[in-house]
């Protein structure tokens, strides 16, 4: 086994939102569909406190795909960030750490704002659902990549 182990903060979730939100903003304004000046999230004491349950439900979901094909792995979480160690086996591509941290960022992130959208805006979840099922896929591609063997 090869242990990857990376620290994603919930600030990296927040501002990851905050971009993903201003996205969907901007997508909405494309389609002609009413937007304010507000409908974008400023990422507030209080929108944390509304989030974090999403993000830990995200995070949650994220570590069940990753246990799926990597078990013994693990996610420790505090107040202020997740610290995922995946246990990889011997022959899974070195230079996919990075990689595999921002899909999982980008991830939590997204799920985070549908789950949101879904409670608070259900007619902007759509538009992040797809973004989830989007990074979801490249999430599962890059955890079984394997290397090939050399002869």
């Amino acid at each position: 086994m090869k242990p990857i182990t990376f620290v994603i903060t919930r600030e990296d979730v927040y501002g990851h939102i905050l971009a993903t939100s201003a996205h969907v903003t901007r997508s909405r304004e494309a389609m002609g569909t009413p937007t304010s000046i507000g409908e974008s999230m400023l990422i507030t004491t209080d929108e944390k406190e509304m989030l974090d349950p999403h993000i830990r439900n995200s995070v949650n979901n994220v570590f069940c795909d990753i246990v799926r094909y990597h078990p013994g792995s693990n996610v420790e979480t505090t107040q202020e960030e997740f610290k995922f160690t995946i246990n990889t086996p011997s022959n899974y591509p070195d230079e996919n750490g990075e990689k595999l941290k921002e899909s999982i960022e980008s991830y939590i992130a997204n799920r985070t704002l549908q789950s949101w959208y879904t409670d608070v805006k259900p007619d902007e979840a759509a538009i992040t659902a797809t973004k989830t099922k989007n990074e979801a896929e490249t999430l599962h591609a890059l955890l079984t990549q394997r290397e090939k063997p050399h002869n």
